[in-house]
Parts: C-alpha cells; sequence; structure tokens
C-alpha cells in the first residue's frame, strides 16, 4: 500500500531532520521543516490529501536549512517524490 511506504518515508526524513518536539513547536535549524513533516505525516493518516499536498511543498521549500548539498537534495527529491506519488494515487 502507497500509504505505508509513505509514512514509512516520512518516518525516516524526521527522524533524519531530527527536530525536537517541544510543545507545538520543533527547536533546531530545521524546525520549520520538521513542522511541516509531521504536519504531512498527520495529513497523510487523517487522509486529507489537500493538506497532504501543502504540507510536503511547505517541507520542499524549508530544506534551506540543510546545511549539506548532497542531504538538502536528497530530501529535496525525497519530498519530490511523495508529492509524485499522492498526485498519482488521484
Amino acid at each position: 500500500m502507497h500509504q505505508d511506504r509513505d509514512l514509512k518515508c516520512l518516518d525516516e526524513l524526521i527522524a533524519q531532520v531530527g527536530g525536537v518536539d517541544i510543545g507545538m513547536r520543533s527547536e533546531g535549524p530545521c524546525g520549520s521543516l520538521s513542522e511541516h513533516l509531521r504536519a504531512a505525516r498527520q495529513d497523510l493518516m487523517g487522509s486529507m490529501p489537500g493538506e497532504y499536498k501543502l504540507s510536503l511543498e511547505l517541507a520542499k521549500g524549508s530544506v534551506a536549512c540543510i546545511v549539506d548539498k548532497d542531504g538538502r537534495t536528497k530530501v529535496k527529491k525525497t519530498l519530490q517524490g511523495l508529492m509524485d506519488s499522492e498526485s498519482a494515487q488521484r
């Protein structure tokens, strides 16, 4: 199932970004990215495709916080793959 694969992918990205939850906000240089990834995960689990797509787009726009160019590129590609997967399911 696509959802299981996408959830696993989001969990890996969240772990990779490593933001620490402090209430509703995440600290660290990639706090915004971490929040968008968590929101995308919740949207996917809640079957909210519009919100899921928006959260992925916002996450993709927040990857500038990743200093390592290769890591940033990898995360962007992963997010784009999730976005493409969501579009294909419609």
